[in-house]
C-alpha cells in the first residue's frame, strides 16, 4: 500500500513539474511572437479638424532577448484611415513602421498581463479632397475639383495594454496608444491620433 501511494505521489509530482515547465517555456525569454490587431482611431488636434473616427489595422513581430527581459521589442506595420462626408468629400491615411520597446508588469496568480510600451517610427500621412458641386437644377453631384497632399517623417508613440491568456501560446489583448507623427499634410507640423486596438498575440517556438 505504501509503495502504491509513493508511486502515485511520484506520478502527481512529475505531472506538476511537467506542467510548470511547459508554462514556463511558453512564457520564457528568447522567443518570437506575432501580433495582429484591428480597432478604431481618433484623430486629434488640428489634424483631427473635420475628420471622423477611423479604422486602425496593425501587424507586428516581437522578440524577447534573454539579456533585457522583461524589456522586449516589437516591429510593427500599421495603417489608419479617416474620412469625412459632406460638401467636401475627404479622407486621410496614415501608414507607419515603428520599433517599440515593451515592458511587462506581473499580477500574481492572474491570467491578465498588463504592459507599457513606447517607440519611434516613420509615418506617411496623406490627404485627398474632392470638392463636390451640383448642376443648375441642384440634382446632380459632380466633382468640381480634387487634390491630394502627403508627407513623410519621424514620429513617436506611447501607451499600454492588457493581455489575457486564451491558450498555451495565444493571448488576446486590448491596447491604447497616443501616436504623434512629426509631420503633416499642407501647413500641419504634426498629425496626432489615438488608436484603440483589439488583437491576438501568438508565441512562436
Amino acid at each position: 500500500m505504501k509503495r502504491v501511494m509513493s508511486t502515485a505521489l511520484a506520478v502527481v509530482a512529475g505531472s506538476l513539474a511537467v506542467g510548470t515547465a511547459a508554462r514556463a517555456q511558453s512564457l520564457s525569454p528568447n522567443q518570437f511572437a506575432v501580433d495582429g490587431a484591428i480597432g478604431f482611431a481618433v484623430p486629434v488636434g488640428d489634424y483631427g479638424t473635420g475628420l471622423s473616427t477611423g479604422l486602425d489595422l496593425m501587424g507586428a513581430l516581437e522578440y524577447r532577448p534573454h539579456q533585457t527581459w522583461p524589456l522586449y521589442f516589437r516591429a510593427e506595420l500599421g495603417w489608419d484611415h479617416f474620412g469625412v462626408n459632406g460638401p467636401v468629400s475627404a479622407n486621410s491615411d496614415i501608414t507607419r513602421f515603428a520599433i517599440d520597446g515593451l515592458y511587462d508588469f506581473t499580477i500574481p496568480h492572474s491570467a491578465l498581463q498588463p504592459y507599457a510600451l513606447a517607440g519611434i517610427g516613420i509615418y506617411h500621412v496623406s490627404v485627398s479632397v474632392d470638392q463636390q458641386c451640383t448642376d443648375s437644377e441642384g440634382d446632380l453631384a459632380l466633382v468640381c475639383s480634387s487634390g491630394s497632399n502627403s508627407s513623410t517623417g519621424l514620429g513617436i508613440n506611447l501607451g499600454g495594454g492588457l493581455r489575457y491568456q486564451i491558450g498555451r501560446a495565444a493571448q488576446a489583448y486590448f491596447e491604447a496608444r497616443y501616436h504623434l507623427p512629426l509631420t503633416g499634410p499642407g501647413a500641419l507640423s504634426d498629425s496626432p491620433f489615438l488608436p484603440f486596438q483589439f488583437g491576438v498575440r501568438y508565441l512562436l517556438r
